[in-house]
Formats: C-alpha cells, sequence, structure tokens
C-alpha cells in the first residue's frame, strides 16, 4: 500500500511578526519546517508533498530534494490547500497523510499509528484528537449517542454547549485517496471565503461511512506555532525530549534546565 504525505506550509504567520518566513524560524538550529519533513519521511518512505504559498522560494530553498512541491496561490483554506496536492498524488498514493508544517512535535509513532488506524477502517478518514484543558482554537469533535464520530465544530462556530466538549480536533488525517481527491471539489465555500478540511468529516458521515478517531497518548505533540511564545514553548519540549533520551542511554547532563543539544548531534 503506498502511503504519501501533504504538508500544508502555505500560511504567512503574521503573528510571528519577522519577514522570515514562519516554518523557517529555528528550533534547536533546525528550521521548524525539518520536524515535519523528516516525520513524513519516516512514516511513508517517500518524499512528501509540501503545499507553499507565502515565501515560497524561501522554503524550497531550505528544504530542496527532501520533498516535491505545490503552490497554493490564493490561499483559500485547508482544503484548498490539500487539492493543490491533486497533480502530484492522485492515482499514485492509496492513502493520504496530512499534516501541518508549524507541528514540529508529532512524533513518528504517533503518525504510524494514525497510519495503521486508516488501513484497518473501512471508511475514509482517521484522524487525531486530543484532550487538553486549554482548547487553543482546535474545533471540537462531535459524536452521537453510541459514540461514532458525527462532525467538527470549529471553535468560533460553537454554541457554549459545544464548547465544553472535551475532545479537540488536532487537524491531522490520514486519508483514504481515491475517496480524498473526489471529495475535495464539493467543500462548500464557508462564510469567510474558504475551504475548510473538517468540512469532510461530516461529508464522509453523512455518506454513511465510518470516521476513526486516534487520541493521543501525548497531547504536547498537537501544540501548533502561531506566534513566538509557541516557539519557546515547542523548543522548551524538543530540548526535553533529546536530553532524557541522551541521560537515558548513560549520558550524565548535571543540569537538564540549562543544556541545549541540538538533533543532529
Amino acid at each position: 500500500m503506498q502511503i504519501k504525505a501533504v504538508i500544508l506550509a502555505a500560511g504567512q504567520g503574521t503573528r510571528m511578526k519577522s519577514s522570515l518566513p514562519k516554518v523557517l524560524h529555528p528550533l534547536l538550529g533546525l528550521p521548524m519546517i525539518h520536524y515535519a519533513v523528516d516525520t513524513a519521511l519516516e512514516v511513508t518512505g517517500s518524499q512528501p508533498v509540501v503545499v507553499v504559498g507565502h515565501s515560497g522560494d524561501d522554503v524550497r530553498e531550505s528544504v530542496q530534494e527532501k520533498a516535491e512541491f505545490a503552490v497554493q496561490e490564493p490561499q483559500l483554506g485547508t482544503g484548498h490547500a490539500v487539492r493543490q496536492a491533486r497533480a502530484l498524488l492522485d492515482g499514485s498514493a492509496d492513502q493520504v497523510l496530512v499534516t501541518y508544517a508549524d507541528m514540529p512535535l508529532l512524533q513518528t509513532d504517533t503518525l504510524r499509528g494514525l497510519v495503521a488506524a486508516q488501513q484497518s477502517n473501512r471508511g475514509p478518514i482517521s484522524m487525531l484528537t486530543l484532550q487538553v484543558k486549554e482548547a487553543r482554537g482546535f474545533g471540537r469533535v462531535m459524536r452521537d449517542q453510541s459514540g461514532k464520530v458525527t462532525g467538527i465544530i470549529e471553535e468560533a462556530q460553537a454554541t457554549p454547549e459545544q464548547l465544553t466538549i472535551k475532545e479537540l480536533n488536532a487537524g491531522v488525517y490520514c486519508f483514504d485517496g481515491r475517496w480524498l481527491w473526489q471529495a475535495l471539489p464539493r467543500i462548500d465555500l464557508s462564510p469567510k471565503g474558504e475551504y475548510y478540511l473538517t468540512d469532510l468529516v461530516a461529508m464522509a458521515v453523512g455518506e454513511g461511512l465510518n470516521v476513526e478517531a486516534v487520541s493521543l497518548t501525548d497531547p504536547q505533540e498537537a501544540i501548533g506555532i502561531n506566534n513566538r511564545v509557541h516557539l519557546a514553548e515547542a523548543e522548551a519540549i524538543l530540548r526535553q525530549r533529546i536530553n532524557t533520551a541522551w541521560m537515558t542511554a548513560g549520558v550524565t547532563i548535571s543540569d537538564p534546565a540549562t543544556a541545549y543539544i541540538e538533533p543532529g548531534v
């Protein structure tokens, strides 16, 4: 079974307040996007498709031959972004894994678990969900009385009652490739003038198809970087992971809180 990854990297990242594209801001010496690209390579064994937009040439120069590229211009939402990868993947990918360049904490085992869930799912979608106290803008996962996923409601459109739902959508999916490409053009334009990938969940359910939810065991993996506060938060987590791995391997680190070890060391 051929698995391909699509990494969304077209956003401008205005909240970083920087001329440097958001996905090229460094984490422990490595541009942020490389974490997503390297993880996708490990999971699928093939080049991911990176969907670029703002400062796309800079992103290409950084990633180079590690990925293929599709261009989203203009930027009309996540559903529109994934559609740009169709020419590269339609007919060549049984499953399509969709991740984000600004979510560098997602780990290989997590995405492999999502892919495995979709391989055993009779429906067209498997998605990552999580439960945390701070919603951080994530949409809520809607379920029926039997516990089956019925849709995703975005935080901005949620009622006060829906906002109390604890299960959140991480925005990371594994799709059946054939179903995905015929479904994407059927997404309705939102009031904001965008096409949301989340609408595919309700579309699949409306067709009587199953949507599988895979819960994250470590909610920190779902942290997305939108500003410099998030950037520092992600770097602290990466430092802790690396230092813990070395100490577990027998290396003495007298003060892990002040030890900085880059990924390639």
